[in-house]
């Protein structure tokens, strides 16, 4: 019971973050990190083992990497798994892979970690991995930072850090890395929630020297539940452990598949301003019954209504991300209409689809499910195979184009101001209008969206909280007024002219 209160007081209130610009400044390497749209890659199977991706860690038929460590202890002993382990953590990405990412135009790596793998296994007291992580795991913290955020940041690559396996786990997949099936258990123990808690206040602080971070997500695929009471509440006290040591990094939540729901709740939070929360949502469409029903080509033509609709308020001052998505569909989904013998063209369509729904929905990014398999090619779930086929790109692109200038920017600016000038003047005449702020707007998008694309194409992609952050600033400077949501306009204009010019 003192855990249960302990958590709802510490996530009962969230206080604002840090806005993710400065004030009056121009955007910062890190600042561009933390905020670009991203067009990226899950690194599966790397520090969270999934068998079906890797499986020579896994012995004698064993499904989940906690049992896989138990019998690799009882046959090989601990320094020698530990061994067998940091092989595999050292060797996964190689010089040429981090190569691929770079020219393929790829901007972050999501990271899956076990909380059993953070600084030495410190924070596994009371868990099933408490046995074996001071043990095996004592170097993988170490191995995570040196070999992966290190290395990344050498090719302008970030990475989201993705707390994938909870103690418990927060449902009942085997990529919890404790068991395969049964119940949530992270859910109904607070003490294990606080636990957790304590390792992100950890982990904000320990990568806060780092400027390539794109974020921190507290959980992966939270179990669906109509009653969130206990997300919420570890929700509230997970983001404001991290914000204890950083007040500005994004906090990644997952929406449990249910994304409206989690739309409301980061919007009523954030009454007092933006909270720096990432919502987190997955698009498969080869699991349900209902989409196994369906044949390739209805699943294609039914993604515009049923991606990420029905948000409320239109998801205003949410920033969304598709933390997985793949180019699969199910076995008796190509059973139908003969879908086999167009297969190619089925995948193509289904990728490309997905892509321009992301990028306009999903406004800080996506990331693919998953980048390498151990046994070759993983066809629609491998990002390598699905690029080097063609099936997938970045829909960013901006990589090595010019920026316009100035010349050609105040024509564009001209343009959209008469248009918008001529529209409200003409919709009510008798309206004193301020039509000054429109240009406001439309200046300090194009200027910020030009500092980002001079950092390696990149785009703003965090748009609701950026735009918060130089909303406020103009507020403070000509102050707040019945029309303000002139500037609103004019910087929606400023980042759609910019992207348009390139």
């Amino acid at each position: 019971m003192f855990d249960n209160l302990k958590v709802k007081s510490k996530g009962s209130k969230i206080e604002p973050a840090d806005p993710p610009v400065s004030p009056g400044a121009k955007p910062t390497k890190k600042q561009i990190y933390q905020a670009r749209q991203n067009y990226g890659v899950n690194l599966g199977a790397c520090f969270v083992l999934e068998k079906w991706i890797y499986h020579g860690l896994f012995i004698d038929d064993t499904a989940v990497e906690l049992e896989a460590t138990k019998k690799s202890v009882k046959k090989l002993g601990k320094d020698d798994t530990r061994k067998k382990f940091e092989d595999h953590w050292n060797s996964f990405m190689s010089d040429s892979d981090w190569d691929w990412l770079e020219s393929h135009q790829v901007t972050s790596v999501r990271i899956p970690l076990g909380y059993w793998e953070v600084d030495g296994g410190k924070y596994t007291k009371n868990t099933k991995f408490e046995k074996y992580a001071k043990d095996v795991y004592k170097n993988a913290w170490s191995i995570f930072k040196e070999k992966f955020i290190e290395k990344a940041g050498t090719k302008g690559i970030a990475v989201l850090v993705d707390i994938h396996g909870l103690p418990g786990g927060a449902n009942g997949d085997s990529h919890s890395g404790e068991k395969e099936g049964g119940d949530a258990e992270f859910w109904s123990s607070q003490g294990l929630q606080l636990q957790v808690c304590d390792m992100l206040k950890f982990i904000a602080s320990d990568l806060k020297k780092y400027d390539n971070i794109a974020g921190i997500q507290v959980v992966n695929e939270s179990v669906f539940s109509n009653d969130t009471k206990r997300q919420r509440y570890y929700y509230g006290a997970a983001i404001n452990s991290i914000r204890e040591a950083d007040k500005a990094i994004p906090v990644v939540i997952s929406d449990g598949w249910w994304p409206d729901q989690w739309v409301k709740w980061v919007q009523e939070k954030q009454s007092s301003g933006n909270i720096g929360v990432v919502l987190d949502h997955h698009c498969y469409r080869c699991a349900s019954d209902d989409d196994k029903k369906k044949s390739p080509s209805q699943i294609i033509d039914g993604l515009n209504n049923d991606l990420l609709t029905n948000l409320s308020d239109n998801s205003k001052g949410v920033d969304i991300m598709i933390g997985e998505y793949s180019c699969v569909l199910d076995g008796q989904s190509w059973d139908k209409d003969n879908s086999s013998s167009k297969r190619d063209q089925f995948v193509k369509n289904f990728a490309k689809r997905q892509i321009e729904l992301f990028n306009e929905r999903a406004n800080a990014g996506s990331y693919f499910w998953t980048f390498k398999f151990e046994a070759g090619s993983g066809g629609e779930w491998d990002f390598k195979t699905m690029s080097d086929n063609g099936v997938i790109q970045s829909p960013i692109g901006f990589k090595g184009k010019s920026v316009p200038d100035d010349r050609k920017r105040d024509e564009i600016l001209d343009h959209e101001f008469n248009n918008h000038k001529s529209y409200w003047d003409n919709s009510n005449k008798n309206e004193k209008y301020e039509h000054d702020r429109f240009k406001d707007g439309f200046l300090t998008a194009w200027s910020d969206s030009k500092a980002f694309a001079e950092f390696n194409g990149s785009v703003i992609g965090r748009r609701e909280a950026w735009k918060d952050a130089r909303l406020d600033e103009h507020i403070k400077q000509k102050g707040k007024g019945k029309h303000v949501w002139e500037w609103e306009h004019g910087f929606d204009s400023g980042l759609k002219s910019f992207k348009n010019s390139l």
